[in-house]
């Protein structure tokens, strides 16, 4: 299948405006109401380039982060939404035109830790008790994936958070976009294997990845993985590349990767982990693995990862 997504260009800068209309009560009515002040500001570049998208999950996603900036300040404070342009980072010297837009929401709420940050865009994971779903930011999370966009969470407990969106500039006159990733525009098509036991991660690496021309097969959990690259293997149907989460119950991304290698030494395996700066550190990087890439990935590092492995490794055959 190929899921598309009818993109369009979106004034990211009229969006704004539209969701701080959808979204007065919550910020302003409510809190009044308990004698709470949460100031907002609107902070927007002029002369904002469009990016291309789905305006419906753009403003959603949008919402879900004013929303959780205001739950960050239950004494009140400064809620902030902004949009800049930036340039790509080697041409920001030379007048070159913005390559994408980052649009922010800033709070100056109680602020995350690290294990928290790390585990935000988790699917049911929330900090709010029995009235969170833990599904707002794993939602976000989907339509950047969705939109081959970016999103960073800067947060230090007492500094408050902030949540940055980054879309690639769209094109002049363009009304539909397929992106493809490096490696189609090299003429590759891979067969990858995805083994997580998070769906919400699957399906946003399956559906980014499969509208970038993969055949993509998903397996949830370890041991699943590990049956699915042997039948893949007596099919004479190897994978190209092989992603794995570190963290899943019963049998681990390590495990994975070492019987990967036992099977195929050849076949490269890229490690997602939220700790790959811990690991490092500590030097316990697993050594049947040949890319650690933070979980969740930045797309366009995914992308270059496959194309770096795929030109290197002698296993690879292209559909």
């Amino acid at each position: 299948r190929e899921p598309q997504l009818a993109l369009r260009p979106i004034d990211l800068n009229r969006m704004v405006q539209q969701v701080i209309d959808l979204t007065r009560a919550r910020w302003s009515d409510v809190p009044q109401e308990r004698g709470i002040v949460v100031n907002l500001q609107a902070d927007l570049a002029s002369d904002l380039p469009s990016v291309m998208g789905v305006e419906g999950e753009i403003r959603d996603a949008l919402t879900n982060l004013v929303f959780n900036a205001v739950d960050a300040m239950p004494e009140g404070g400064v809620l902030t939404l902004r949009t800049r342009a930036v340039a790509a980072q080697e041409q920001q010297n030379n007048g070159a035109s913005a390559a994408y837009v980052h649009l922010e929401v800033c709070d100056t709420g109680m602020g995350m830790d690290q294990e928290t940050r790390r585990r935000c865009l988790e699917p049911f994971f929330t900090t709010k008790g029995e009235r969170g779903t833990g599904l707002g930011l794993a939602m976000v999370y989907g339509m950047v994936q969705r939109h081959s966009a970016d999103i960073e969470i800067d947060s230090e407990p007492g500094h408050g958070t902030t949540a940055r969106l980054i879309f690639p500039v769209s094109a002049p006159v363009v009304t539909s976009i397929v992106r493809p990733s490096a490696a189609t525009l090299a003429g590759q098509r891979l067969r990858l294997l995805i083994v997580d036991d998070d769906p919400l991660l699957i399906k946003s690496l399956r559906d980014t990845l499969e509208s970038d021309g993969h055949l993509i097969t998903v397996a949830d959990g370890g041991q699943a993985g590990i049956d699915a690259f042997a039948a893949a293997q007596q099919r004479g149907e190897p994978f190209s590349v092989v992603i794995t989460d570190l963290g899943m119950p019963y049998v681990d991304g390590r495990t994975v990767a070492a019987s990967i290698k036992t099977a195929s030494p050849l076949t490269p395996v890229i490690l997602l982990t939220g700790w790959g700066q811990r690991l490092t550190a500590e030097d316990d990087v697993p050594p049947h693995v040949d890319r650690m890439l933070n979980k969740p990935p930045k797309l366009q590092e995914l992308r270059a990862t496959l194309v770096e492995l795929v030109a290197g490794s002698a296993q690879t055959k292209l559909l």
